[in-house]
């Protein structure tokens, strides 16, 4: 089976940190790691990616903006990605609804049990 690559999104080194530690014993992923929806951009021009989970909150541009310009690329278009967010899920949703790559909304704090799910389902379909 190929290793899928999962690209994480958050402007937190902590959450950064967290999200490598939850995924390190899991041999069929490699984990990226960018701090900002500009970085994960521009990681995706020269990469190849599987699943891209992404805060929402982040300096630059946020989450739900970044899944609009994913969205807007033939290369990218396909990628799913989770959006998660400290602040209430239901206005994510709301936000994100439109952007078919945005396959599921996600409260912070991370549970690992429920986010491996995720990974299982959107990598492995």
């Amino acid at each position: 089976m190929t290793k899928k690559t999962i690209l994480f999104v958050d402007d937190d080194s902590i959450s950064r940190h967290l999200i490598k530690g939850f995924l390190r014993d899991e041999e069929n992923y490699i984990v990226k790691t960018v701090a900002s929806a500009q970085e994960c951009l521009n990681f995706i021009e020269n990469n190849n990616v599987d699943l891209i989970i992404s805060d929402v909150e982040m300096d630059d541009l946020d989450g739900i903006e970044m899944s609009k310009i994913l969205l807007s690329k033939d290369k990218t278009c396909n990628i799913p990605v989770i959006l998660s967010s400290i602040r209430d899920q239901l206005d994510v949703v709301r936000k994100s609804r439109d952007y078919d790559n945005v396959r599921k909304v996600t409260q912070k704090p991370y549970d690992r049990n429920i986010l491996l799910s995720d990974i299982k389902a959107f990598c492995n379909p």
